[in-house]
């Protein structure tokens, strides 16, 4: 059932402070607050103390009636910030677009004046239980004001294409940062084979039925536990996408990405690019191409990521995992084509490739929906609603 079915219709806006920072959905938050004519005010988020003075500063001369940030950006673990602004009568909103537990390690004042957001429907509950005000689910959107039709149709350059991490960097990384013991890095490399194959089992299930990788993680520090629980959703999300996107291989792919495909893939059938530019490029690429390709990651596996709002903006064609979040986001058949599984992935991008005008109607019926739901004025006004409802 689609359950994001509102409009815009307010004409007075509430005054915002935004926490301003390089991440992701920041600069398409300024963009939709501009054209949407929010007044705002902006204070860059840094690790030093002149942060903290120049937020108040502003607090004091805006007058806000309420403070946006993402991913917790500007507050302390202590609470002190949020103790402060109980004391002015200042709300924050703070959207989460990653793992919160990364960002929020402790629950928070009953009286605190925190309204928290997830990209990820599945941490709601596990936020609401932080003793926040208000927990809701706060998918990504379009900046429709960067991801665009073009004015002039043009025809695509190549069959398929996808563009995203192969997660072995990010594995490389954890691994380093853990210093886990030779055998317990095998154990995790064997749990995350077992989760990638079923991974709506809670990790912490399948580390238990695990004797040995059990007592062996108990052994380590409650920050290297965390860790290593990461690094087995990271090693199965890696296993996963590597998976789906050698499917792809029949069809001479573009992968953009980390250079690790050349290696994993190992296959002489499809062309490699690094990288391209997010705003500048990436609108024209997803037209360049008849079938653009999408695999979320499973450790936020009903977390949409941000192609499957950005692809239908542009006009252009989306092929994604079906998901219920994603039911709720769009029609599967009408205005997304999706895939069920692995074993899926090859004769539906064979369908598609041959059905031209089914294609363009899921194209044009997607570009309805995002326009109509899901852009980031639309999240705006939604953070907007609920903190004028809550507090």
């Amino acid at each position: 059932m689609i359950q994001w079915q509102q409009s815009i219709q307010r004409t007075e806006w509430p005054r915002i402070l935004f926490v301003e920072q390089d991440y992701l959905v920041v600069p398409e938050l300024l963009s939709a607050m501009r054209q949407l004519g929010v007044e705002h005010a902006t204070v860059s988020f840094r690790q030093d103390a002149s942060f903290l003075r120049e937020f108040f500063n502003t607090l004091e001369a805006f007058h806000p009636d309420f403070i946006l940030t993402v991913n917790h950006a500007g507050l302390d673990a202590q609470g002190e910030v949020l103790r402060l602004l109980k004391q002015a009568g200042i709300p924050l909103a703070s959207w989460f677009v990653d793992r919160h537990e990364m960002f929020m390690r402790n629950r928070a004042s009953a009286d605190s004046l925190l309204a928290v957001f997830s990209w990820d429907p599945d941490a709601v509950s596990s936020l609401a239980a932080q003793g926040v005000a208000y927990a809701g689910y706060l998918p990504l959107a379009a900046n429709v004001d960067c991801f665009r039709r073009p004015s002039v149709p043009t025809e695509p350059l190549r069959s398929v294409a996808f563009i995203g991490s192969s997660w072995r960097g990010k594995v490389a990384d954890l691994r380093v940062a853990g210093q886990f013991p030779d055998e317990l890095l095998r154990q995790s490399e064997r749990l995350a084979q077992q989760w990638a194959v079923t991974p709506h089992e809670p990790v912490f299930r399948l580390l238990r039925a695990d004797a040995a990788a059990y007592n062996a993680w108990k052994s380590l520090t409650d920050e290297k536990r965390l860790m290593l629980l990461r690094l087995v959703q990271l090693q199965a999300t890696s296993l996963h996408r590597i998976d789906c996107v050698r499917e792809l291989l029949p069809f001479s792919p573009l992968i953009v990405g980390d250079a690790h495909w050349k290696q994993v893939l190992a296959d002489d059938s499809f062309s490699w690019c690094d990288r391209i530019s997010y705003r500048d490029e990436l609108p024209q690429f997803y037209g360049d191409n008849i079938v653009n390709f999408n695999v979320n990651s499973l450790q936020s596996r009903h977390a949409q990521n941000q192609r499957i709002f950005d692809v239908p903006s542009c006009g252009a064609f989306v092929f994604s995992q079906q998901s219920r979040s994603l039911e709720e986001l769009f029609e599967p058949g009408l205005e997304v084509a999706c895939y069920q599984d692995k074993d899926d992935i090859r004769p539906s991008v064979e369908k598609w490739l041959a059905d031209t005008e089914a294609r363009k109607r899921i194209v044009e019926a997607g570009y309805r929906r995002v326009m109509a739901h899901h852009t980031y004025m639309h999240r705006v006004d939604k953070i907007v609603s609920a903190m004028e409802q809550t507090f």
